[in-house]
């Protein structure tokens, strides 16, 4: 029988963060204006007014951060993006454009929905913002600054890959099309679709033993998809070396995230991989 699964709709990306620095951003800011010197710098890149403030702790000072600085590891702290949104922490980056900043990661769910058309909104601005970088990154961004719209890139960027931050630095290893950007917002994401990487990445994180497995034709475990009206077509395919197909893993995954096996074959396929059909699963 068919397996079927039900994955959330928002994005899931995980771990804690730490921002002494935009903690003392968003406190100068007042925590709670939407890029106010932003309004109208330039035609397209207005924020668009409507996220949420959420409620500030005690703890979650600039002062609180600087205390502990001696006492614990800059980075381990989860408190500022428990208590500000997307558009505050990108609001933190533009206020101080020259200081990099180390994010180790972000809570599932962070970047929501709305969170994404606010941010594209702002993919064209020039104005200077800080760069980020991930703890696990050995390029560190010297006396180089970048813009709101980048850092709105790096944060699509997360929000469609599941994880934020979604590459080591947001400058040196990140190069944004804002072309397809926007191509993929028109026709997935502001109707709330999943695209092909979405996809593949809701049955991996189902099936994470099909991790292993990765888009193009460079692995002898390699991932084939076809769209449909309803949804994705995903098969993982395990290639032999010179011979046909060994086996193949087939699933669907709907409009709404629903994901469901739909083939599964454990001997040799005499198909090449070039003729094999996900939807068919053969």
């Amino acid at each position: 029988m068919p397996v079927t699964h039900k994955m959330p709709t928002g994005k899931n990306t995980g771990i804690f963060l730490c921002l002494g620095i935009l903690v003392a951003a968003s406190m100068s800011a007042g925590c709670t204006a939407l890029f106010p010197a932003m309004q109208n710098t330039m035609p397209g890149t207005g924020v668009l007014p409507g996220n949420e403030t959420r409620p500030v702790t005690e703890n979650c000072t600039f002062d609180h951060e600087m205390e502990n600085l001696e006492i614990r590891q800059p980075g381990l702290d989860s408190c500022y993006f428990e208590t500000h949104s997307p558009m505050e922490y990108l609001n933190g980056l533009r206020l101080y454009p020259d200081r990099p900043v180390l994010v180790p990661g972000v809570p599932d769910d962070w970047i929501t929905p709305r969170d994404a058309e606010l941010l594209m909104q702002v993919i064209d601005s020039t104005e200077p913002a800080a760069p980020v970088v991930s703890p696990i990154s050995s390029y560190w961004p010297v006396n180089q600054t970048s813009t709101v719209g980048n850092e709105a890139l790096f944060l699509i960027e997360g929000y469609r890959a599941g994880h934020y931050p979604p590459s080591l630095c947001s400058l040196h290893y990140f190069k944004p099309d804002r072309s397809e950007v926007r191509m993929w917002w028109d026709r997935y994401g502001k109707r709330g679709l999943p695209d092909e990487r979405d996809a593949i990445r809701i049955v991996q994180e189902t099936w994470p033993d099909l991790r292993d497995y990765s888009p193009g034709h460079l692995t002898l475990k390699t991932i084939g998809t076809q769209k449909a009206p309803d949804g994705w077509y995903v098969a993982f395919i395990q290639e032999g070396s010179g011979v046909p197909i060994i086996s193949a893993r087939c699933y669907h995954v709907s409009n709404d995230r629903t994901v469901r096996q739909t083939g599964l074959l454990n001997h040799s396929i005499m198909v090449q991989r070039g003729d094999f059909s996900p939807v068919m699963c053969g």
